[in-house]
Parts: C-alpha cells; sequence; structure tokens
C-alpha cells in the first residue's frame, strides 16, 4: 500500500503526478534520462521524485540494461503494479457487483453478492471480501439521488439505502477510502473517458427506465445540490404515455427485447411502437440538449443493444424538434452493462489517488478500466 508523500509543495506534487503517469503508461523499466524527456522535467529532480516515489512503493528499482559503452550503466526505474489495488461496487435492485484492478488499471478479480438482509452495507463488503483482495480505495456507484453530503436521499431501486452514509460506513469496515456516486452520473463518466473526446456529452440511459447525466468540461455535472439530469424528480413528469412511477411498459410487457426484434425483422407495428416510444421521449431530451449543448447524445443501458433500430428513429425524432444548425450526433454507449462499474473504478482511482499511489491528483488509467468489461 503507498503511502503519501510527505507535505508536498503543489510543484513537488505535480513533479510526482507527471513521473508517475509516465512509469505507469510505460509498460516497462525507464531510465532517468528517459522519464525526464516524457515529463520535461530536469534530471535531478527526476531523480529527486523517484527517490519519493520508491519510499511509497509504488516505484521500484529494474535491472540496469546492457550497454556496449564505457561507463556506468543507466540506473532504471519501473511502475510496481501491484502496490495497490482499485475495487468498483455497483449496487443493483438484487445484486452488488464488484471489480478489482492493480494500481495500474488491470483487472484483477470480480464478485457480486446478493442484496439482502437487513444490513445493507454488509453486501457491499461481502462483494469486495469475495474477490480475496484487500483494495486500497473503492468507489460505489448507486441507484439513487445523492444529496449534497453524499447520502443516498431517495432510491427507486434499493430504498434501504436512504439516508445512510454509505462512503463513512464502507470506509470504516473495509479500512480504506471510499468514494460514492450516483450510477448513472458514473456510467456517464466512463462514457467521456472511453469514447471519442468531446467536452460535453448526454447519457441518455434506456433500461427498465430512462435516466439522464451530463457531462461538462469532462466532470459530471452536478448543480447546486446534485440534481442536475434528475428529471424524474419532477412532480407529475412522465417519460410516456405508458410508463409506471418511471417503469417502461411496452406491448409486450416489461420487457421489450422481443418487440425490438420483431422492429429490427420488419414487423410495421413493432416498428411504429419503436418510433412512437422516441417521439414520445424526444422533446424532453431536446430540452436537455439545447440547455447544456453536448457535442454528443450517447445511449446506454439495455435498449441500446438494438442498435439503429432504436438510434435512427431517435435521431430522426429529436431532430424534427431542433430548429438549429447543429444536432448533436446520437451514438451508442461502449459499455451497455458495466458503465456504472467502470465509472466506479476511474471514481475510486481519483478519489484514492494518494493512498493508492502516495501522489495526490493521478488521473485514472481510464484506458485500461473497461478490459473485459460490457
Amino acid at each position: 500500500m503507498a503511502m503519501p508523500l510527505p507535505n508536498p509543495s503543489a510543484v513537488r506534487r505535480a513533479n510526482a503526478r507527471d513521473c508517475t503517469v509516465v512509469l505507469r503508461e510505460a509498460g516497462g523499466a525507464l531510465t532517468l534520462a528517459e522519464i525526464a524527456s516524457a515529463t520535461g522535467l530536469s534530471r535531478p529532480t527526476v531523480d529527486a521524485v523517484l527517490e519519493e516515489l520508491r519510499a511509497t512503493g509504488i516505484a521500484a528499482p529494474a535491472p540496469v540494461a546492457a550497454s556496449g559503452s564505457a561507463g556506468r550503466p543507466a540506473r532504471r526505474f519501473r511502475f510496481d503494479p501491484t502496490a495497490a489495488s482499485v475495487a468498483a461496487l455497483d449496487v443493483g435492485t438484487r445484486t452488488v457487483r464488484c471489480v478489482v484492478a492493480d494500481a495500474a488499471g488491470r483487472m484483477l478479480a470480480r464478485a457480486e453478492a446478493p442484496m439482502q438482509g437487513p444490513d445493507p452495507i454488509a453486501p457491499l463488503v461481502q462483494a469486495v471480501r469475495g474477490t480475496g483482495l484487500a483494495p486500497s480505495a473503492v468507489g460505489v456507484a448507486v441507484p439513487g439521488i445523492l444529496d449534497p453530503a453524499g447520502r443516498v436521499s431517495r432510491s427507486l431501486a434499493v430504498p434501504a439505502l436512504e439516508g445512510i452514509d454509505i462512503a463513512g460506513t464502507l470506509a470504516e469496515r473495509l479500512g480504506c477510502p471510499v468514494e460514492v456516486e450516483n450510477d448513472i452520473k458514473l456510467a456517464a463518466l466512463a462514457e467521456h473517458h472511453l469514447g471519442p473526446g468531446a467536452e460535453g456529452i448526454v447519457l441518455l440511459q434506456l433500461g427498465h427506465r430512462v435516466s439522464v447525466a451530463v457531462i461538462i468540461d469532462g466532470a459530471i455535472l452536478q448543480g447546486a445540490h446534485r440534481l442536475a439530469g434528475e428529471l424524474g424528480s419532477q412532480r407529475g413528469m412522465r417519460w410516456t404515455d405508458s410508463s409506471v412511477r418511471g417503469r417502461l411498459t411496452w406491448s409486450t410487457g416489461d420487457d421489450a427485447q422481443e418487440l425490438l426484434e420483431r422492429a429490427a425483422a420488419g414487423d410495421l407495428d413493432a416498428v411504429q411502437e419503436i418510433e412512437e416510444f422516441c417521439a414520445q421521449i424526444a422533446p424532453r431530451l431536446a430540452t436537455v440538449l439545447l440547455t447544456v449543448d453536448p457535442e454528443r447524445v450517447v445511449v446506454g443501458g439495455g435498449l441500446s443493444r438494438a442498435g439503429e433500430t432504436l438510434l435512427e428513429p431517435l435521431r430522426r425524432a429529436v431532430g424534427r424538434l431542433l430548429m438549429t444548425e447543429h444536432v448533436p450526433e446520437v451514438v451508442p454507449a461502449r459499455l451497455t452493462t458495466d458503465g456504472a462499474l467502470v465509472g466506479a473504478l476511474g471514481l475510486g482511482f481519483a478519489h484514492g489517488s494518494a493512498r493508492i499511489t502516495g501522489v495526490p491528483d493521478v488521473p485514472a488509467p481510464w484506458h485500461r478500466l473497461d478490459a473485459g468489461l460490457s
């Protein structure tokens, strides 16, 4: 477990962060000269930083490379991914899923536990311990609205979590930093980091419910009370005429898979139902788009697996409403099932940076976090 640097100045923190990232992304050992070239720092500065990183355990000496020239071989250092690990939890109605990655972002283990029993935190602890690893930091994705203090103020999916200090209680039981965030917002954060570059995106999550999350300037749009995007909190609001308490219903019942398959096969009644669904959700989506003006709408959730069967009528429905020159592109999510889990991993890396690497503000290795996930 990495130990934080002792009271580093802002400049030292920035230098240590840059060296840590270069070592982590190198994929092998580097000399002082190579690290200095990659970071733009002087060799004496890099040497001093590496001594501090060695003390935290995140950097380790590597065997010197053979040299055909005379003189002392150059010292080399490598990033030690085993120095720490990060866990992510995705809390669902029936199950809590957990994945653990090493300090470089590579997956080590995964486990799950049933959401049952009188103590709603116990399944989260069980899922983490089921991996057989003791993480240095944890990110948690929860289905519900968080208040400014980080507690779940409302959750239709898991009401037992309401009012509980999830982060504080879980941190006490696991002995490491824990950060909690709404699952759809974390899925949006993951899509932002894993997709093509964009300052702003809107994630439209289509599953059993319709949910929206917004990323602006690379960060989750929270608002003054963490209510940004929580359209379901408007009294009387219904995404569709047939939705019940926010839950979508179809001619095929709660599950739209059969309907979407028929639409894809050209069934005219199924096609018309999908087009009507898109026409009904488009007005509220268009209002969000004109409010935040994102580059992209990312459609996630189980319904997004239908691909163009759903996306094309949605594009048409939104396009008919926007009398603007620029209309955001509508694309499928990269992650349909594990977006919240990947977002929670990124949250754990960001929040626990000092505990993981010994250095504050080291960015998460997003490009590795979706390996093996979907």
